[in-house]
């Protein structure tokens, strides 16, 4: 009995004497800890998952059928895609935020794939192009902003898509800056945001934004890469960076008597030349000294909770204006971009109707598109297969979507695209019989 008390005085004497050694190294690791957590505190993490089929039930073409733009009849064409997007924020400071998404799309076990070369960048449509399984930067940018004044500067890879009525087809809220039938590319640039909240009655919001996305067209050969002018392939020089800029107003209004809220975007958007290089073997085709402007001016007006139902409406209008200039085919006419001129200004315009019923878990919504004989609406962002938004005639889409939750969207749909005019593309717009009938299912996890 006293020696087992020798030994537990012994140990009880020893674990004292531990103790301040013990304080100290818990007390350093807990500092460090402390440290690493105010660290990781700043990072918000979120993520999509998008699995989707699409059924090309019928695409077809009687007329024209021309060496340029030949007649087709095509039938129960399928497709199994995917997309993940992996959100990275932080919370700087108070008034610094840093936003970013990291997105690889594509079609289920590709194994063959048949395309054709090209020769300009797929900078502003790498992250919906399903054609690998790569990684690729669809969003990164940072918001600066000047405290006590409203004034926020960003700069990066900007938040141009996902776009209004976007959101409505899976319950989500307004999930882009700039309205679908703007920009529906990923888009790099800097700008200022001014809020005018403070000007405004109460539930009232207005905010100007203007912004600056400039086009590379850079020499990056193994010898003299950066140092030389870049040119074309017809040998005129280019500059390293041709201007694009956009000025935008919007307004909103919240719990008025008879609806939930109601937006109003209007923008301008305009680039300068930007030059098209010939994508097939130019020492058979030719080269190429195309060069475009593209720019419009978009209207986009949503209300929602009509008389404080589930219902939602947007209405959105695009004037398009695009300037040609050159030829595809230098040494060939008739391939400028929408045109047969060697030069050429085509103006036309763009509406969309959305609407939906939100009841319990349940949505109700379709869609109607009408584009004009010379509309140009570019949209690389956009989640079909055959550019519905960009339909020369009408289109018409019919959904229903069940809500699991807040993060489960399940969602099943028809498009027609019933087209009066070809697409835009190299060579004039003619009038054509195209139709495009087409099925999916879309099945979307938000985490």
């Amino acid at each position: 009995m006293k020696n087992n008390f020798k030994k537990i005085s012994a140990a009880f004497i020893a674990g004292m004497l531990m103790i301040p050694s013990a304080q100290a190294a818990t007390l350093e690791e807990r500092v460090a800890e402390l440290e690493a957590n105010q660290s990781l505190n700043i990072f918000n993490f979120s993520g999509t998952f998008i699995t989707r089929f699409d059924d090309i039930i019928k695409a077809e073409q009687t007329e024209p059928d021309t060496a340029g733009n030949a007649a087709f009849d095509n039938s129960d064409l399928t497709y199994l895609r995917m997309k993940f997007q992996f959100n990275i924020d932080a919370n700087i400071s108070k008034n610094v935020k840093f936003y970013s998404r990291l997105t690889t799309s594509k079609h289920f076990n590709t194994f063959y794939q048949q395309d054709a070369t090209m020769s300009n960048s797929d900078d502003l449509s790498a992250s919906n192009a399903y054609d690998s399984s790569r990684v690729v930067l669809e969003k990164a940018y940072a918001d600066f902003t000047v405290p006590d004044t409203g004034l926020t500067l960003f700069v990066g890879r900007l938040p141009t898509v996902d776009g209004q009525p976007q959101n409505y087809k899976d319950g989500r809220a307004r999930m882009g800056t700039y309205p679908m039938l703007s920009y529906d590319s990923v888009l790099d640039g800097m700008g200022l945001s001014y809020k005018m909240d403070q000007w405004m009655p109460a539930g009232q919001t207005l905010a100007f934004r203007a912004l600056y996305t400039p086009f590379s067209q850079y020499y990056a050969g193994a010898s003299g890469a950066y140092t030389k002018t870049p040119t074309t392939q017809a040998g005129g020089n280019l500059p390293t960076n041709s201007a694009g800029y956009g000025v935008m107003l919007d307004y909103g209004i919240n719990d008025m008597s008879w609806a939930d809220s109601m937006g109003l975007v209007l923008l301008n958007f305009q680039t300068s030349d930007i030059y098209y290089a010939n994508p097939g073997d130019t020492t058979v085709t030719g080269v190429s000294d195309l060069t475009l402007k593209v720019g419009g001016t978009t209207l986009a007006w949503e209300l929602n909770g009509i008389a404080k139902s589930g219902w939602d409406l947007s209405v959105s209008y695009l004037a398009s204006n695009l300037d040609s200039n050159g030829q595809l085919m230098a040494n060939v006419p008739g391939t400028g971009f929408g045109t047969a001129a060697d030069s050429d200004s085509n103006s036309g315009s763009v509406m969309l109707l959305a609407t939906r019923y939100r009841l319990g878990s349940w949505i109700f919504g379709g869609e109607w598109v009408n584009g004009s004989e010379n509309s140009f609406y570019y949209a690389t962002a956009t989640e079909d297969l055959t550019n519905f938004y960009s339909t020369h005639g009408n289109g018409y889409h019919a959904y229903v979507t069940k809500k699991f939750g807040q993060n489960i969207a399940f969602r099943v749909g028809y498009m027609l695209q019933d087209y009066d005019y070809t697409p835009t593309g190299i060579g004039p717009v003619v009038a054509s019989d195209r139709k495009i009938e087409t099925a999916y299912a879309n099945l979307r996890l938000d985490f």
